[in-house]
């Protein structure tokens, strides 16, 4: 009998188990229309596109417009000057200009110093596709293998012919 009665309420324990488990499967609205939808995402990517430059010619002169002078990169001579043009990056990269942050990657990548590594890594997570690209490209020559410094090269031992 007591058995029984436990055989009955488990039963019964897992008929409501199941029966609070199972939810009613969400019915689509008749009114969703995803081709509103669509045409609202194109409306507004052709407004991106339409700020965005299009020619080489514009997108130098809003590079030009940053921090950086257009003419030729000169590395560093001094400590001095490394550190001034790494806190003029550093500082070019937090403004919010695409433009000079763009600038700012491609000055590093000419330099090509192990400082701008961490700029030229938050390059790579930025918001304009353009400075994500040349960071990409400035980044391409630090990947690799770290080569080891040249240690002095350690003659065999003595024992060397009873070795084989």
């Amino acid at each position: 009998m007591n058995q029984l009665l436990a055989g009955g309420a488990a039963v019964v324990l897992v008929v409501v188990l199941w029966g609070l488990g199972r939810r009613p499967g969400k019915t689509l609205l008749r009114s969703t229309d995803a081709t509103s939808v669509a045409a609202i995402n194109r409306a507004q990517l052709g407004l991106v596109e339409a700020s965005l430059p299009q020619t080489d010619h514009e997108i130098q002169s809003v590079s030009a417009k940053g921090a950086f002078d257009s003419v030729p990169f000169q590395p560093p001579a001094t400590s001095a000057e490394r550190i001034s043009l790494e806190r003029r990056l550093r500082e070019a990269m937090d403004q919010g200009n695409p433009g000079q942050r763009l600038e700012a990657v491609r000055v590093a990548g000419q330099w090509g110093h192990g400082s701008v590594l961490p700029l030229l890594r938050r390059g790579l997570r930025d918001a304009d596709s353009l400075v994500v690209e040349a960071a990409a490209v400035a980044i391409e020559r630090h990947r690799g293998a770290t080569r080891p410094s040249p240690a002095q090269v350690a003659r065999p031992p003595r024992n060397v012919a009873r070795m084989r």
